[in-house]
């Protein structure tokens, strides 16, 4: 696999023509196509926080207790210049019956490293498939919940508070997908429905092998719907995620990954500490309208649900929380170090107006406040709300894909405290800490070529 990653990156980097030509036919043996894009933007907003300090041990997931971890000190900056790239393989080779064979291979990193944590490889699968029978696909993949969430907020400037917040989970490593074939309605419209099965590996914590488990780490399942419809003037789509045993979080970009477990039993006593195997569900709808060639409104809305889950600290030895699986739940080491389940409902709209080589964006994101028991603030009762004006010039005169662009943005939360439970953590999206600023605004310019 590392040697096909190597000689596709070298392909592109050393041929131009790759640039140019996306398929290559390989005989009468099989179809090779070859695309990607690359992406460079620089930033300078303002209230940047230089970070968290004086984090005594291992934080919660998103580093809202301040007794832990105190808000760095905020200013304006230019953040490190961000520069993305993905490259993306497919090999087919179609019988004359229609039945088709293929395999996907795609790689994304960025500033260098996986764009998605410890998964430089996005896709690695493979599929047959039939226009009767539909297409069955296994192996790595992208989750619905994230590709299709990233394609709609992308355009308005939004794609990090829409397609990076919230529940659910990006990547699948072991995954099964049906495809079942596209319904075609008289009225000129398409039905496209698919459902995927995931898992992956049992996830041990770092100690393991000091630690007598006192109930084994669960194996994490995750099945997955999606449903889109298209016509002349709608394109609306549906995607329900529903797991069990996974990492907890409200970052969407994250890979799937299986819990830790019970570490060292109940803590001190069993209402306190007790661990209940976590659940994470998400419903997305969103879509495109298109009033016209010059006008596109997009719309989205989105229900999260975590059940919750306790730290596993280890008691026995007084070793402390070093666990970092809690979400949800009390401060460490506190009476209400258990599970709260929590659900939220987050929006994103916006317009786009094409005018020639240009487009004009306005978008927004709202993250509003969760409902849940827990009496510690873990960042239920805030909110916060994303704007971004865009503009967007493609530039033909260099190359017939290449777009460059600039937008403006700006974030107000509801209240000082910790970020909405909407957000991976406090410094997210905008890098401005809610716990002591309630506003930023943010200037991005960059350049995209796509092939």
């Amino acid at each position: 696999m590392s040697r096909l990653k190597f000689a596709l990156w070298g392909m592109l980097l050393v041929s131009p023509a790759a640039l140019a030509e996306q398929t290559y036919d390989l005989g009468n043996f099989a179809k090779l196509s070859v695309n990607g894009f690359f992406k460079g933007e620089v930033y300078r907003n303002t209230n940047q926080s230089t970070g968290l300090t004086n984090c005594g041990y291992t934080n919660d997931p998103r580093g809202v207790f301040g007794t832990y971890c105190q808000p760095g000190t905020a200013k304006t900056s230019s953040p490190t210049p961000l520069t993305l790239e993905e490259l993306s393989a497919g090999l087919s080779h179609e019988f004359d019956s229609a039945w088709k064979i293929d395999s996907r291979l795609s790689y994304r990193l960025r500033n260098g490293y996986a764009d998605i944590v410890g998964q430089p490889m996005i896709e690695g699968n493979v599929a047959v498939s039939h226009p009767v029978y539909g297409e069955l696909r296994a192996g790595t993949m992208l989750s619905r919940s994230w590709s299709r969430s990233d394609s709609f907020s992308y355009p308005l400037g939004m794609s990090s508070p829409w397609s990076e917040s919230g529940a659910g989970y990006s990547l699948f490593q072991k995954a099964i997908r049906y495809s079942a074939p596209i319904i075609e309605f008289d009225s000129g419209g398409t039905l496209q429905l698919e459902g995927t099965l995931a898992t992956n590996d049992i996830r041990y914590a770092q100690s393991a092998p000091t630690v007598a488990y006192n109930q084994a780490p669960p194996r994490p399942k995750l099945w997955e719907l999606f449903a889109q419809y298209a016509d002349s003037a709608n394109l609306i789509e549906y995607v329900f995620q529903k797991s069990r045993g996974g990492q907890q979080s409200s970052w969407a970009k994250g890979p799937f990954v299986g819990d830790v477990g019970n570490a060292d039993g109940l803590g001190i006593t069993p209402a306190v500490g007790a661990y209940t195997v976590p659940t994470e569900n998400v419903h997305i709808l969103q879509g495109d309208h298109y009033f016209n060639p010059s006008w596109r409104a997009t719309f989205g809305i989105r229900r999260n649900s975590w059940s919750g889950t306790a730290y596993q600290c280890d008691y026995v030895t007084g070793t402390g929380c070093y666990f970092p699986s809690g979400f949800n739940n009390g401060a460490p080491g506190t009476a209400d170090n258990i599970a709260h389940a929590a659900w939220s409902v987050d929006f994103m709209g916006g317009i786009s107006n094409f005018r020639g080589l240009w487009t004009y964006t306005a978008g927004f994101v709202r993250l509003n406040k969760a409902y849940t028991s827990t009496p510690v603030e873990y960042g239920q009762s805030n909110t916060a709300t994303y704007i971004n004006l865009g503009v967007n010039r493609r530039v033909p005169e260099l190359y017939k894909d290449l777009n460059v662009y600039t937008g403006l943005g700006y974030v107000r939360f509801g209240r000082l405290g910790p970020a909405p439970l909407s957000m991976p953590s406090e410094l997210a999206f905008f890098g401005v800490d809610p716990r002591v600023q309630s506003s930023a605004i943010l200037f991005t310019l960059g350049a995209g070529l796509t092939f």
